[in-house]
């Protein structure tokens, strides 16, 4: 092998140690970076997190009686997604156009930002007091006098955080009128279905009535539990359930879009209690067999049935129970009895509370 052969193979090994070198010093450096530029050196400060309310998209309203009754949510998160705590403030801004052509102007978001007044602001107390749950809820009181020339109130909130405010709610209009008279003598009374209402009215053009429920140590109402036609002077609340005590009220409705309501028509307390007999099973039949009766029946309709109870007559004999306990089934083989002999049968219901329906009437057949 020549030497310049041998010189050209150092020169290269010397090239790749070198650059390698180099390569490895770069690396070096690079990883001192961080650590040189967390040295003293400070960037620019980060601005605060952003504490601006969710904007709230769920305002509702309604006229109740001479008041306007208002329901948002309560913001949980900020406009960024962020958790928020608790607020300090709600502000209600109101604007008040003409009718056109006896309908609401659509609301217009920048209309209302540029020209709507500062109506009422919750803070402190008063805004703890308007919270219920996960819900915020507070009323305003009508004017004595409704204007002469219809008007269209339209409503939006700002709920405040620190020193910064939410963007502008929903916006719902709402026309207050003349409240409709509420429903009068209203009384209520415990079925077995359920807990009925019955009412006068005053006013025949009602467009309904709805029927508030709510448990006797809770504070207020919260959704209506039904309402009834414009025609309708009762009402059946099926959902009361029983060992509950219930307080009971009816509002007349006069308008759906936004709800307008009377007054409440009063307070009925009621304790629904179960004193109600369970009704008798249907197809109750005695089918003869090998010295002995066959007892079978459709189940009974009420759902606390405990038991069913079973009486005998033979020949020569008044009825008399069968067993102790009430039988759990709907049926029940009634042995040791004599062929030739005609016997007769009587069934009853027993529900959980100890009501006892009415004996059924006879079914007789002869064994064989």
């Amino acid at each position: 092998m020549s030497s310049r052969a041998i010189s050209s193979r150092a020169a290269s090994s010397r090239a790749t140690s070198s650059t390698a070198g180099a390569v490895r010093l770069l690396l070096a450096l690079a990883a001192a970076v961080p650590v040189i530029a967390g040295c003293g050196l400070k960037g620019d400060p980060e601005p605060p997190l952003s504490t601006v309310p969710i904007r709230t998209q769920d305002l509702e309203l309604r006229q109740q009686g001479s008041w306007i009754l208002f329901e948002m949510g309560y913001p949980a998160t900020t406009a960024g997604g962020m958790v928020l705590g608790e607020i300090d403030a709600v502000e209600l801004l109101q604007q008040v156009k003409p009718l056109r052509g006896g309908e609401p102007p659509a609301p217009d978001v920048r209309e209302f930002e540029a020209t709507a007044a500062p109506l009422l602001t919750l803070r402190g107390a008063e805004l703890g007091a308007a919270v219920s749950g996960d819900r915020i809820q507070f009323r305003l009181p009508l004017t004595d006098k409704l204007p002469e020339a219809p008007e269209s109130n339209i409503f939006g909130v700002r709920t405040v955080k620190g020193d910064e405010k939410s963007a502008v709610s929903n916006l719902v209009p709402i026309s207050p009128v003349e409240p409709p008279p509420p429903p009068s003598d209203l009384e209520v009374a415990a079925r077995p279905d359920g807990v009925e209402l019955r009412w006068s009215v005053e006013d025949e053009g009602a467009q309904g009535f709805d029927v508030y429920r709510r448990e006797a140590r809770v504070r207020g109402y919260g959704d209506a539990v039904g309402r009834a036609a414009g025609d309708a002077r009762s009402f059946v609340d099926r959902g009361a359930r029983y060992g509950n005590r219930y307080i009971y009220t009816v509002r007349t409705v006069a308008g759906t879009e936004p709800l307008i309501q009377s007054a409440d028509a009063g307070e009925r307390e009621i304790e629904y209690l179960d004193r109600f007999a369970p009704p008798l099973p249907k197809n109750f039949v005695a089918l003869a067999e090998r010295a002995s009766v066959r007892l079978r029946w459709d189940p009974s309709t009420a759902e606390d049935v405990a038991g069913y109870v079973l009486y005998r007559r033979e020949p020569g004999r008044d009825f008399h129970r069968l067993g102790e306990e009430p039988v759990t089934g709907v049926e029940h083989l009634d042995t040791g009895l004599v062929a030739g002999f005609s016997y007769s049968y009587r069934i009853q219901v027993v529900d959980r509370e100890g009501n006892e329906s009415e004996l059924s009437d006879p079914v007789t057949t002869t064994v064989r």
